[in-house]
């Protein structure tokens, strides 16, 4: 019995279930629901990451300051970022990918960690003017 217990934990810790992020709610928002915004949206996403980040990331000390490193309209990424768009698609369809922003944070207070100083959200903005994230790859 000890060692299929054994066996067990150590299959879990070895293949976690959640490898690509954390779906924030438990389905991909309704496009019908969402509003198309654009780059002149920018200060407004910008100042609602105030309400947002709180929510996805908690109240820990280590996430309470943060940095943007990346802000941009999914459609708009190119180059390495473009990735995160094709994830978008795969994950909930084009049209909610098409409503969706890339937002790449950096929490200096976990530095030099690379990666868990690193967030990134996927966000878009409803037809109640509320903004969202959506899925959380960091």
């Amino acid at each position: 019995m000890r060692k299929i217990l054994l066996l067990f934990i150590l299959f879990i810790f070895m293949f976690p279930t959640v490898s690509l992020g954390d779906i924030l709610g438990s389905e991909c928002p309704k496009s019908e629901n969402l509003v198309r915004t654009t780059d002149k949206d920018k200060d407004e996403l910008v100042k609602a990451l105030n309400e947002i980040i709180p929510k996805v990331y908690g109240a820990s000390p280590e996430y309470k300051e943060w940095k943007i490193e990346i802000i941009e309209p999914m459609p708009s990424l190119t180059g390495f970022e473009e990735n995160y768009y094709k994830m978008a698609i795969n994950f909930c369809g084009k049209e909610v990918a098409d409503h969706s922003w890339f937002v790449r944070l950096r929490f200096p207070r976990l530095l030099p960690a690379q990666s868990a100083s690193l967030g990134e959200l996927y966000i878009v903005k409803d037809k109640n003017n509320n903004w969202f994230a959506w899925f959380q790859y960091h």
